[in-house]
């Protein structure tokens, strides 16, 4: 075996070949998918991106010895320790947070968290052919629900994704309402995810049965919802991770593989956020939520959805903080626009903010190396912050709530 140093980049490592005796049968070719101990393997390439390890460490591939000391045997477990171990291996998360889940595949709700389960052959799960929404629940309403909703199904739709039989959008509804009655929970989160569904792992969904809905509850966060972590704000960094392309950008699915990378990478440089740039190099969005900016002159400005997410929450901050401003109750902001911002740009304003469900308005006291304002969160972002936050409380006559049906499924309204 022949093994080469590892450097930051690409790398390359190299066994010696052996030709693999020719097979006439599958069942020949896989006799060979695992080598004896002592049989050198053949020729493999193993590709290293961005290596983190020392120049002079040297690799050895795990196939190296197959039944290394240090390796255990699989366990071939029957079905009752599967169905115990779905309850045995439940994180603490699971057990606090997770309050209830509907699932079409199952026919129901379910409140217990070891059974709020998507099967592997889900097309969700291994092709992400699926699309998603998030509502809040306050005080026993659904804030913004048919927004949400809307927008749920116009992704449904541009991802080739019907609802399940016998779901029509008011079922739909009804569904993540009874849910959101059967936690019996006042204040949280609820998502709702539809599948392409189930039928096996090939990549179109011609071969899935029908498609798959699910809905579940998070309890609030008490810890969140009491955080101050507005007074302090958010350091961001501008994203090398590139931008969806703008038709993959503009709806909702389950695919955030570039909205992880770019957290991640945040994080470990010590940012909070990653801020995504679109193809021409204007300011997008950050991983889950939109931005905004207002300039020194007064200017109040919103990236258009071309390249974004048509953000739920930031519509309703634009609602409300022209109405403020007709008010005059709005420090610092005297004009809405919606158009492109560059990077500089963007850097340079009074204020940063962004906008998310469950943020709802964060200020943004840092970008990159670049210090915004006076690196404290700004007057109008607080502002808006507060606008957002008294609008999501239910109230008469709102036009932003559902009521949850507690009631039968609850014993809640008796």
């Amino acid at each position: 075996m022949k093994t080469t140093q590892l450097s930051r980049g690409v790398v390359e490592t190299f066994t010696s070949p052996r030709k693999l005796p020719s097979c006439t049968t599958s069942e020949q070719r896989n006799s060979y998918s695992l080598l004896p101990r002592s049989a050198p393997h053949p020729t493999r390439r193993i590709r290293t991106e961005a290596a983190s390890t020392t120049e002079n460490q040297s690799f050895t591939s795990p196939l190296d010895n197959l039944l290394a000391p240090s390796t255990v045997p699989t366990r071939r477990i029957s079905t009752q320790e599967a169905l115990d171990a779905l309850y045995s291996s439940q994180h603490a998360t699971q057990r606090m947070k997770f309050a209830a889940f509907y699932s079409s595949e199952l026919g129901g709700i379910v409140t217990d968290p070891a059974l709020m389960v998507v099967q592997l052959d889900d097309h969700m799960v291994h092709r992400g052919h699926a699309v998603f929404d998030t509502a809040l629940m306050t005080e026993g309403f659904i804030y913004q629900l048919g927004p949400h909703v809307e927008r749920f199904l116009a992704s449904a739709a541009r991802a080739n994704i019907p609802l399940p039989p016998r779901t029509s959008p008011e079922q739909l509804v009804r569904i993540i309402l009874e849910t959101a009655a059967a936690s019996q929970e006042l204040n949280g989160s609820i998502r709702y995810f539809l599948s392409a569904g189930r039928g096996g792992f090939g990549l179109s969904s011609s071969e899935c049965i029908h498609s798959s809905l699910y809905v579940i509850v998070s309890r609030s966060d008490e810890s969140a919802r009491n955080s101050e972590e507005h007074l302090t704000g958010w350091k961001v960094k501008t994203s090398p991770v590139p931008s969806k392309h703008p038709y993959f950008a503009t709806l909702k699915s389950t695919n955030y593989l570039p909205n992880a990378l770019a957290v991640i990478d945040a994080q470990t440089e010590g940012f909070d956020q990653g801020i995504f740039l679109d193809s021409n190099g204007n300011v997008a969005e950050g991983p889950n939520m939109n931005l905004g900016v207002i300039l020194h002159d007064g200017t109040l400005v919103v990236p258009p959805f071309e390249t974004t997410l048509p953000g739920i929450t930031v519509r309703r901050v634009l609602n409300l903080a022209a109405g403020a401003m007709a008010r005059g109750i709005l420090d610092g902001v005297n004009k809405i626009e919606r158009r492109h911002l560059g990077l500089q740009e963007a850097k340079g304003a009074a204020e940063v903010f962004l906008v998310g469900t469950s943020l709802p308005v964060m200020s943004v006291v840092k970008w990159d190396d670049t210090v915004i304002g006076d690196g404290q969160p700004g007057i109008a972002s607080l502002q808006l912050r507060a606008l957002v936050q008294g609008d999501m409380m239910p109230r008469e006559d709102s036009d932003q709530h559902v009521e949850i049906p507690y009631g039968y499924l609850t014993g809640m309204g008796a």
